[in-house]
C-alpha cells in the first residue's frame, strides 16, 4: 500500500509532576519515511494537517480539553494559518534550527498578545542562541537525552533567572523523571509516561460519578447494551467486571466473549450489589481519565475496534475483541499486576490472549500497528498496514485516529 501524500498523526503525553495529563505533543509526518524529516518537511506536514484536519474536523478531536503543543519555525510562525489555531489551547515551540533576528523576535511579542504562548524546543544549554529570546518566551524544553546529567542542574538554575516555565522532555528513565523533579521542574514528556512501567505501582479506583451512572442504568432496569456502553467509557471498572465474573463465587469459568456478555452473565442483581460495594471504595479524588496510560487504553481499544472492523466478514464479535484487546493491552500497568495474570482472571478469547500476551494472529497485528502509530514508527506502520487482512489503507487511518482521540477526550471531559 502506497503512503504517498499521506498525513500520519501521533501524539505524545506531557504530564505533571504527579503524572496527570496536561498536554499532547502533535508529531505530523507527511510520509512513511519521514521520521527524521527535515525542517521543510515538518513544515509542510504541520500546515497540512492544520488546514485540512484542524479547520475541517476541529482541535478538539485531537486533544480534547488539555493543551496541545506545535512544532513552528519561522516561515510557518509568519503564516496566516497560525492565527487560525485557538490561542487558549496552543503552545507554539519554536524548533531549535530557528533563526532568532529582530523580526522573530517581533512576532513572537506579536503572538504573545494574542493570547498564545510560546516555548523553545529541544534547549541543551544554548543560551547564546537563544539569548535574547529568552525575556519573550512562556517556556522552555530542557532535551534531557542531549545534556549530560551533570550538568541538567546548571542549566535548571541559569534558567531561573527567566520568568518561564520548564519541561523536562526526553525522559526515559525513572532516574531522569526523579532528577528533573527534584530540580523544580514542573512539566515532563518522553516516553517513560507513554511505557507501561510509568505507572506500575498504581491501581486505579474508578470515580464516584462513573459508579454512580453505572448503578442509576443498572437500577432504572436499562438496556444490557447501554450499560455496556457506559462501561466502555471505563477500561479499569471492565477489567473488574470481568474478574468478578469469573471469580470462584461464580461457578465454573467461562470465555467471555464481550462486556455485553459479561453482564449478561452476572446478572442485574449481582451488577446492582458489585457498583454498590465499589461505590464505598471509590477515590475521592480526581477521575481516573486524568491517567494519560488510562486514556490512552481508552484511545487503543476504540482504534483496534474501528481496524477489527474491517476484517473481512467481521461481526459484531471481531468488534468487541478489537476494543477488549486494546482495552486490556495497558491494564498491566494500571492494575499493578503482569498482563499474564490479569488475563488469568478474566478467560478472555483465545484470540484476545494470544495478541496480548504474543502479538499473534489478527488481533495482535493490528496492536502492533497500534503501538507503532503511538511510537511514531512510520516505516513500520507501512509494514503492518501491507501484513494485515483489514480492509484499510493509510489514508484511512487519520479519521480513525481522530475519531479515538474524540472519544477518549469525551471520556476525560465526563470523568
Amino acid at each position: 500500500m502506497s503512503t504517498e501524500n499521506t498525513i500520519f498523526l501521533a501524539r505524545q503525553p506531557i504530564v505533571d509532576a504527579q503524572a496527570e495529563l496536561v498536554g499532547f505533543e502533535l508529531l505530523f509526518r507527511g510520509s512513511a519515511d519521514a521520521r527524521t524529516a527535515d525542517v521543510t518537511d515538518n513544515v509542510f506536514a504541520t500546515s497540512t494537517v492544520v488546514a485540512n484536519v484542524f479547520t475541517e474536523f476541529g482541535l478538539a478531536q485531537v486533544i480534547g480539553s488539555v493543551d496541545g503543543f506545535l512544532n513552528v519555525d519561522a516561515e510557518f510562525l509568519f503564516s496566516d494559518l497560525v492565527e487560525s489555531l485557538p490561542a487558549s489551547q496552543i503552545v507554539l515551540e519554536l524548533l531549535e534550527t530557528t533563526f532568532i533576528d529582530e523580526r522573530v523576535l517581533e512576532r513572537v511579542r506579536e503572538m504573545r498578545a494574542m493570547g498564545y504562548r510560546v516555548a523553545i524546543d529541544d534547549f541543551v544549554g544554548n543560551f547564546d542562541q537563544f539569548d535574547l529570546l529568552l525575556p519573550f518566551v512562556d517556556m522552555v524544553k530542557i532535551d534531557f537525552e542531549a545534556i549530560d546529567p551533570l550538568l541538567v542542574p546548571m542549566i535548571v538554575s541559569m534558567l531561573g533567572k527567566h520568568d518561564v516555565r520548564l519541561l523536562a522532555e526526553k525522559i526515559e528513565t525513572p532516574a531522569q523523571f526523579t532528577q528533573a523533579r527534584n530540580l523544580g521542574i514542573g512539566l515532563f514528556q518522553g516516553f517513560h509516561f507513554a511505557h507501561p512501567e510509568i505507572l506500575s505501582a498504581r491501581r486505579d479506583k474508578p470515580a464516584k460519578f462513573a459508579l454512580l451512572r453505572l448503578l442509576a442504568l443498572a437500577l432504572d432496569e436499562s438496556e444490557t447494551t447501554d450499560i455496556e456502553e457506559e462501561l466502555k467509557h471505563h477500561p479499569a471498572l471492565s477489567v473488574n467486571l470481568l474478574r468478578l465474573v469469573n471469580s470462584a463465587a461464580f461457578g465454573s469459568r467461562r470465555e467471555i466473549t464481550s462486556l455485553r456478555h459479561a453482564l449478561v452473565l452476572l446478572g442485574r442483581r449481582q451488577l446492582r450489589i458489585w457498583l454498590q460495594l465499589l461505590l464505598y471504595t471509590a477515590d475521592r479524588g480526581k477521575g481516573s481519565m486524568n491517567n494519560p496510560l488510562l486514556q490512552l487504553a481508552a484511545t487503543r481499544g476504540k482504534l483496534l475496534e474501528q481496524l477489527a472492523m474491517r476484517q473481512p466478514g467481521s461481526g459484531a464479535a471481531m468488534k468487541d475483541m478489537g476494543f477488549m484487546t486494546g482495552m486490556l493491552s495497558l491494564m498491566d500497568a494500571l492494575l499493578g499486576m503482569p498482563l499474564a495474570e490479569v488475563l488469568a482472571e478474566i478467560n478472555v478469547p483465545k484470540l484476545v490472549e494470544a495478541a496480548l500476551l504474543r502479538r499473534e494472529g489478527e488481533l495482535g497485528l493490528l496492536l502492533v500497528l497500534v503501538e507503532q502509530l503511538e511510537q511514531d514508527d512510520l516505516s513500520a506502520v507501512a509494514k503492518s498496514l501491507a501484513r494485515t487482512a483489514a480492509e484499510v489503507g493509510p489514508r484511512e487511518l487519520m479519521p480513525m485516529q481522530l475519531a479515538a482521540y474524540r472519544w477518549a477526550n469525551e471520556l476525560a471531559a465526563g470523568t
